[in-house]
């Protein structure tokens, strides 16, 4: 009877344990959705010590991010695209679209920050610095203009993608008290975002500092970029467009993301 209580007890304990393992594992994944790696296990780390309390954090997750380069996309045509379609063809075309987008981003090390409405952006060199951010960025967003072309063929519209980059410096970190969110800012992050309204679609228009970090990697065009956006006009910034001769991007990584989205339909 002992020996058989022994099991018993044994045989609880090890559930028990291996519940809480099972809950770790779901709370570790649920915190990887909303936040990168890096910050996720800081937290994670700091959750048992007391870091944070009734959801708010006691110590500022906060880093600075040197020879970085942000990359802002915009679908340009969302309005006539939206006007084609029904409220969950959208948002299935949307979503096939950025998770085409996030395989990308994996691809050429880019941490993506956020979606905002039909706005993507992402940044090269955060947590870990790469000495190539820039080309990695320059390929992401030529990647990009061509990963719309499925959207375009599919809608039977003129949609498009708008890419803009800037390369500098940001500050990365965690906002809020109950719903947690990562985020970047300096006023590179600014000008990166100009870069995009102030862009051609179809086209990357980078700045001076991002072509400055390419080394002649890509043919580059005048982009003209204060001829379209105030802000660029403001700040004298010296902007190029990538040229076409200069997209080596891997089209056949891009037709077999396609081929598997048809496969799941």
């Amino acid at each position: 009877r002992k020996h058989r209580r022994a099991f018993l007890e044994t045989r609880q304990s090890l559930e028990v344990r291996q519940v809480l393992e099972q809950q770790s594992k779901q709370q570790e994944r649920l915190l990887l959705s909303v936040l990168p790696k890096h910050v996720a296990e800081a937290i994670a780390r700091d959750y048992g010590g007391g870091a944070i309390e009734d959801g708010q954090f006691k110590k500022i997750y906060i880093q600075r991010h040197e020879n970085v380069s942000i990359l802002y996309a915009d679908i340009v045509g969302f309005t006539q695209m939206s006007a084609k379609m029904t409220a969950p063809e959208l948002v299935k075309t949307l979503n096939e679209l950025f998770a085409r987008f996030d395989k990308l981003a994996q691809k050429y090390h880019q941490l993506r920050i956020k979606i905002l409405g039909d706005c993507y952006y992402c940044v090269c060199g955060v947590p870990d610095p790469i000495e190539e951010h820039a080309a990695m960025s320059v390929n992401m967003g030529l990647s990009m203009c061509k990963a719309i072309r499925y959207v375009r063929e599919k809608t039977k519209t003129g949609v498009d993608m708008r890419v803009g980059i800037h390369t500098g410096a940001v500050l990365g970190g965690v906002l809020g008290q109950k719903q947690w969110q990562y985020d970047v800012w300096s006023k590179d992050v600014s000008l990166a975002n100009h870069m995009e309204s102030g862009g051609i679609p179809g086209r990357v228009h980078i700045s001076e500092a991002t072509n400055n970090c390419l080394n002649g990697e890509f043919v580059v065009e005048p982009g003209n970029g204060e001829t379209r956006d105030d802000y660029l006009k403001a700040y004298g910034v010296k902007t190029f467009l990538i040229s076409p001769e200069s997209d080596f991007t891997d089209i056949k990584f891009l037709e077999e993301d396609a081929d598997d989205d048809d496969d799941d339909d």
